[in-house]
C-alpha cells in the first residue's frame, strides 16, 4: 500500500469512528470544499445533475438517520430552500424523504414536466472519458429510446426473461458451482477468485469433501457469469478471463466519476478502476467489431462464434451502425449494459445466499417450497446420494414460490437502496403535505428510496431479517402471496429498472437451485456472522468476506425432498 492509500485508509478509519454529529459536519465541510475546487466551472447550460448533488443527497441521508438534534441538522434545516419532504441546499437539486406522491412525480401523468432523461450524455461523459462533442451528443441524445426499448421489450417481459433466463442453462452453471479441484486450470472463473482450499475428510466413511471459500468473491462472480451470456453470449466472457475482476474495479470507481473527480487524483482505486475501464472498453469494442462483422455477413475475427449473440445486443447494435456511431463509442454503451446488468443484482444475490443459509430453517423450508419446480438426478461423480438440478420450471417457479419470493423482497430491503432522478423541464406546482413548492426548470429531484427501507413505522424491528415480511393474505383466493407494499427496491415510475422482472426470476431460480444441492455452513463450524454492511445508495458491499464451507447435500433421508 503506498503511503498515499495508507493515509486514506487510517483517515477513513477515524473518520467512521467519530459521531454522526462531527460526521455530517466534517461532510458539509468537504462538499463546499469540492464544489469550490472542482465542480463551479460546470457550464450552468448543461442539463446534468449537478456534480455536488450526490454529495449533498448522502449528507441528508446522514443527517435525518442521526438524532436529529444536533446543531449540523438545525443549521441544514435552517438553510435548505424549502421545507416538508424537500431537502436541498440550492433550487437546482433537491433531495426528496418520505415524499408520499413519488409514484405519480414519476409516472408517464408527469412527463410533460419532467424527464428522466437527463443523465444519457453528461454521465456518459463522466463514466467513460469520451470528448464532448455536439456530435456524440446528438447521437446519445437521439439513442434513448433505441438504448432502452429492446432490454425492456426481453428483459421486462414475463415470457422473453423467462426465454432468456433459460438460455442462462443455470443448471449446468449450478451443478459446476463447487468443483473440489485443486488445479486451478480445472477450476470455474468464479472460484479462482474465491481463496479456495478443499477439504478432504480422513477417518469419516460416507462424509463429501467439501470446499473452503470466500462467499461473497464465489457468489458476485457466478452470477455474473449467468447474466452475461443471455445478453452478450458466451465468446465475449470466454475470451477474457479477467472480465469480472475488471468490471467491479471499474465499478468502484464510478462513484468518483458520477461526482465529477478528476481522473488524475492519486488514489489506488481511481488508478484501478481507469485501467480495467480502458481493458474493458477495448474488449468490448473489439467484441462489437465481431458482431457487426457477424450481421454483416462478412468473416468473423479469429473465427469467433457470434451466434448465441441475444437478439437485444444485435438490435443495439444495429441502431449504433445506423446512426454512424465509431466502435469506441458502441463500445461505451454496451458497457454501460453489461454494468447495470451486474452492478447491482450480484451483491444482492450474495446476501441471498447468505440470509437463506445463516436465517435457521430457512433453507429447509425453501426446500420444501421450489422441490416441485427443480427437477433432480443423481450425480454421475459419486455415488454419496448426491444430486444435480438438470431443469427448472421457472415459470411455476416464479408464480408458487411466495416465501422465496418475500425473502428476496427481504434481502433487497436491507441490502439495496434505489434512487429514482427526474429533471423539471416545465414549470410545476407540487402539494407535499400541508406544503405547497414551486419547481421550476433545471431543478433535479432525487429520491433514495432506500432511506424508507428501514423506517420502523413502514418495517417493524427493520434492521431484522424477517423472511416473511413481505407474505400476506390474497383475499379473493386466500393463499399467501409475496407484495412489495410500499417496498421500491427497483425505482418508480418511468425511472424503474427495465431489467427488474430477468433479474427477479434469475435470483429465484439461482437460489432454488443452489440450497436444493449444497449445502453450506460457516468454515471452520460455529455461528453464523453477517457482516457489517457498508456503501451508500445501491447495492450494500460486506466490511469483510464471510469465509464458508461448501458440501453436495446428501439426499436418501426420510426428510429430504427432491425428484
Amino acid at each position: 500500500m503506498s503511503s498515499v492509500n495508507e493515509i486514506v485508509q487510517r483517515a477513513l478509519i477515524t473518520y467512521h469512528g467519530l459521531t454522526t454529529t462531527t460526521r455530517a459536519a466534517i461532510a458539509i465541510s468537504l462538499a463546499v470544499i469540492l464544489y469550490r475546487l472542482l465542480f463551479r466551472q460546470e457550464p450552468p447550460k448543461h442539463k446534468e445533475l449537478p456534480a455536488w448533488a450526490p454529495i449533498e443527497l448522502g449528507i441528508v441521508i446522514s443527517l435525518l438517520s442521526g438524532t436529529r438534534e444536533g446543531i449540523v441538522y438545525r443549521i441544514y434545516s435552517k438553510l435548505r430552500r424549502y421545507s416538508g419532504s424537500f431537502w436541498g441546499l440550492s433550487s437546482v437539486n433537491q433531495t426528496l424523504i418520505r415524499y408520499e406522491d413519488v409514484d405519480r412525480l414519476f409516472s408517464s401523468k408527469m412527463a410533460h414536466a419532467v424527464s428522466i432523461e437527463w443523465h444519457g450524455y453528461y454521465l456518459f461523459l463522466r463514466f467513460f472519458g469520451l470528448p464532448d462533442t455536439p456530435e456524440l451528443k446528438r447521437k446519445v441524445d437521439t439513442m434513448f429510446k433505441p438504448w432502452h426499448s429492446p432490454i425492456e421489450r426481453v428483459f421486462n417481459n414475463e415470457t422473453h426473461a423467462t426465454e432468456a433466463l433459460e438460455r442462462a442453462n443455470i443448471p449446468k452453471m449450478v451443478a459446476e458451482f463447487v468443483t473440489f479441484s485443486q488445479d486451478r486450470e480445472q477450476m470455474t472463473r468464479w472460484e479462482r477468485v474465491a481463496d479456495t482450499k478443499v477439504i478432504i475428510p480422513e477417518n469419516m466413511p460416507g462424509q463429501n469433501a467439501a470446499l473452503e471459500a470466500n462467499l461473497s468473491a464465489l457468489i458476485v462472480d457466478f452470477g455474473a457469469s449467468v447474466t452475461i451470456p443471455p445478453i452478450f453470449g458466451r465468446d465475449l466472457l470466454d475470451r477474457n478471463p479477467q472480465l469480472e475482476e475488471d468490471l467491479w474495479k471499474f465499478d468502484r470507481v464510478i462513484p468518483f466519476l458520477f461526482i465529477n473527480l478528476p481522473e488524475w487524483l492519486p488514489f489506488k482505486v481511481m488508478k484501478e478502476g481507469l485501467e480495467a475501464r480502458k481493458r474493458l472498453l477495448d474488449e468490448v469494442e473489439a467484441f462489437s467489431r465481431r458482431v457487426t462483422q457477424f450481421q454483416r455477413g462478412e468473416e468473423v475475427d479469429d473465427g469467433a462464434d457470434m451466434s448465441d449473440v441475444s437478439d437485444v445486443f444485435l438490435e443495439r447494435n444495429k441502431a449504433f451502425e445506423r446512426d454512424g456511431w465509431s466502435y469506441r463509442e458502441r463500445a461505451a454503451s454496451q458497457l454501460l449494459a453489461l454494468l447495470a446488468s451486474n452492478a447491482n443484482t450480484q451483491p444482492v444475490l450474495f446476501w441471498l445466499i447468505l440470509y437463506i443459509y445463516s436465517t435457521p430453517g430457512l433453507a429447509d423450508s425453501l426446500r420444501k417450497e421450489v422441490a416441485p419446480f427443480i427437477t433432480l438426478s443423481d450425480c454421475p461423480e459419486n455415488d454419496n446420494n448426491t444430486k444435480i438440478v438438470t431443469a427448472i420450471d421457472n415459470f411455476h417457479l416464479s408464480r408458487e414460490c411466495q416465501l422465496l419470493k418475500s425473502v428476496i423482497f427481504e434481502t433487497m430491503r436491507l441490502a439495496f437502496g434505489a434512487v429514482s432522478s427526474c429533471r423539471v423541464k416545465k414549470p410545476i406546482t407540487l402539494k407535499d403535505g400541508d406544503h405547497v413548492h414551486q419547481l421550476y426548470p433545471g431543478t433535479f429531484l432525487s429520491v433514495p428510496h432506500g432511506f424508507a427501507q428501514r423506517d420502523p413505522s413502514l418495517y417493524p424491528d427493520p434492521d431484522k431479517f424477517v423472511p416473511d415480511r413481505f407474505l400476506e393474505t390474497d383475499p379473493a383466493s386466500g393463499k399467501l402471496v409475496a407484495r412489495y407494499g410500499k417496498l421500491r427496491p427497483w425505482g418508480a415510475g418511468l425511472s424503474i429498472c427495465r431489467g427488474r422482472v430477468f433479474a427477479e426470476k434469475e435470483m429465484m431460480a439461482i437460489a432454488a437451485s443452489l440450497v436444493m444441492v449444497w449445502d453450506i455452513s460457516p468454515a471452520g463450524g460455529g455461528e453464523w456472522k453477517v457482516p457489517e454492511m457498508v456503501g451508500g445508495p445501491g447495492p450494500s458491499k460486506p466490511k469483510e468476506d464471510v469465509r464458508v464451507e461448501i458440501r453436495r447435500r446428501v439426499f436418501g433421508g426420510a426428510s429430504e425432498d427432491g425428484k
